[in-house]
């Protein structure tokens, strides 16, 4: 077992324990190459297992620690380093200043639902970014879940998760634990949050743990149990009355016993998105700061990356930015032309108003055939090789920048060659604006999005945030189209007009 002032591989002095876990004890330290604080989680091995087995049990630690540290992300607490000291496996982890969920709620009682969908959000955009990365966690539970200082919110545990659940550990963790038996400690432990498919067909978070590997549907029932347990004070145990109204559909959706049944990431978000509270509109900060992501941007990005909607860009193509500013921008009417420098053939689209009973009102092709669903409206070139997406909510305050920021994270992950072209802030007259330029090759078909298998597209998409609405402006075209109907971009986008503010 380490001690205080031991220095693990010649780099990492440990400073004083943090606390013990199922799989060992969290040590702050000192890197001493770069000078910066880290967690260090020294896995304590059972002594009693075969030295086949303990062998075994450290290659597997060491493998999930490696596959973690590819991970960056907002919502996840990043793993450094891997390390071996006299036979004991050592996880280097950013050290978070922090709370932890279930302290929280022990300390302070149960959150409202209000408090609680935006953290749970975070979570579950942290899971989806790593899912998509081919990483599972394997033990979503509220310690597992910290509030830091500075207010982010993070999932820890990445790279020992994952064996968290093991007989091996968790039979040493019980034999550690004095409070073992104890219901404070059982709400606590692994076995409470493991989905029924990896606890033996339990989902109440019976005495044993199971051993089965983590998959994408458990890592999201054991959400559903941390997002029970923050607004309940309780680990489900099978009934969900006390859950608030507010919260139950997508609770009862998350803990559905069966894995192919449960919510998708895309409507979790959605579910939860609805039950935040609307920021307060404020001037943009000195130095930025985001608030929340509003639901169309959120499962916009999803239903992108994290369904496998977007893959590989082509390596060929090279296209056209549109300008960076308003300035830059044409502005006509929806009947005149606009000027291109684009060298190739162009194709000036004809135009007609669009104005929406919500108030906002756009230049839209005027051939284009119009689909409305419940969240946004498209417009789709008849011959499928363009389109034109506008999604306009209440939502006030919201930061266009931080806001793409996390779309790009959540789909980051699902592309291999992902060309960004722009993603920063921009001026416009309504209020903070963003944009965001990338290409990439779709590799499913999509008919939620109106996307062809195989098809290399470039995207330009504007978020604006003003005093009381914030709209999103997409538009998609084949990569070979693009130059040719960028004028018609720049009057679209020049031409369009959010809700007038109240």
């Amino acid at each position: 077992m380490g001690t205080a002032g031991q220095l693990i591989v010649k780099r990492y002095r440990l400073v004083r324990a943090l606390g013990q876990g199922s799989m060992g004890i969290v040590w702050e330290a000192r890197d001493t190459l770069l000078d910066r604080p880290v967690a260090v989680r020294q896995v304590l091995l059972p002594s009693d297992l075969r030295e086949s087995r303990r062998t075994e049990l450290a290659q597997r630690v060491a493998r999930e620690a490696r596959q973690a540290e590819r991970l960056r992300h907002p919502n996840i607490a990043a793993v450094y380093d891997v390390a071996e000291e006299d036979g004991a496996p050592y996880i280097v982890m950013e050290l978070v200043r922090s709370r932890s969920l279930d302290g929280i709620v022990a300390s302070d009682g149960p959150l409202t639902p209000e408090k609680a969908a935006p953290i749970v959000r975070k979570i579950l955009t942290a899971l989806t970014y790593a899912h998509a990365s081919g990483v599972r966690h394997g033990d979503v539970r509220p310690s597992n879940v910290l509030i830091g200082h500075d207010g982010r919110v993070l999932l820890a545990d990445f790279g020992t998760g994952a064996l968290a659940a093991d007989p091996a550990f968790a039979r040493a963790a019980a034999e550690r634990s004095p409070a073992h038996g104890d219901p404070a400690s059982v709400a606590r432990g692994v076995s409470a949050f493991l989905a029924p498919e990896r606890a033996g067909g339990s989902n109440t978070g019976g005495s044993s743990a199971g051993g089965g590997a983590p998959t994408v549907a458990s890592d999201l029932w054991s959400l559903g149990a941390v997002l029970h347990l923050a607004v309940t004070g309780r680990r489900p145990t099978g009934t969900l009355d006390s859950v608030p109204d507010a919260l139950r559909t997508v609770v009862q959706g998350l803990l559905t016993r069966d894995p192919k049944k449960r919510l998708t990431p895309e409507t979790a978000d959605r579910l939860l998105a609805a039950i935040e509270p609307v920021a307060a509109p404020q001037p943009p900060p000195a130095g930025g700061s985001r608030t929340r992501l509003i639901a169309g941007i959120a499962t916009a990005a999803l239903l992108a990356g994290a369904v496998g909607g977007w893959a590989v860009l082509r390596p060929a193509t090279h296209p056209t930015p549109i300008p960076l500013s308003y300035a830059d921008v044409p502005v006509a009417s929806p009947s005149g032309p606009a000027p291109s420098p684009s060298p190739v053939q162009v194709t000036r689209l004809k135009l007609k108003w669009h104005k929406a009973d919500v108030g906002w009102r756009a230049g839209v092709p005027k051939d284009w055939t119009l689909d409305q669903t419940d969240y946004s409206t498209w417009w789709l070139d008849p011959e499928g090789r363009a389109q034109l997406n506008v999604e306009v909510t209440g939502q006030s305050g919201t930061d266009p920048l931080g806001a793409l920021h996390e779309a790009e994270a959540i789909l980051y992950p699902s592309v291999k060659a992902y060309r960004k072209l722009r993603l920063k802030t921009v001026t416009s007259k309504y209020g903070t604006a963003a944009d965001w330029e990338f290409t990439w090759t779709q590799r499913k078909a999509s008919a939620e999005t109106h996307l062809a298998k195989g098809v290399a597209y470039h995207q330009f998409r504007r978020v604006i945030s003003t005093g009381t609405t914030t709209s999103v402006l997409t538009w998609t075209t084949m990569a070979d189209d693009w130059d040719r109907l960028r004028p018609t971009l720049i009057k679209v986008f020049a031409l369009f007009q959010p809700p007038p503010t109240a």
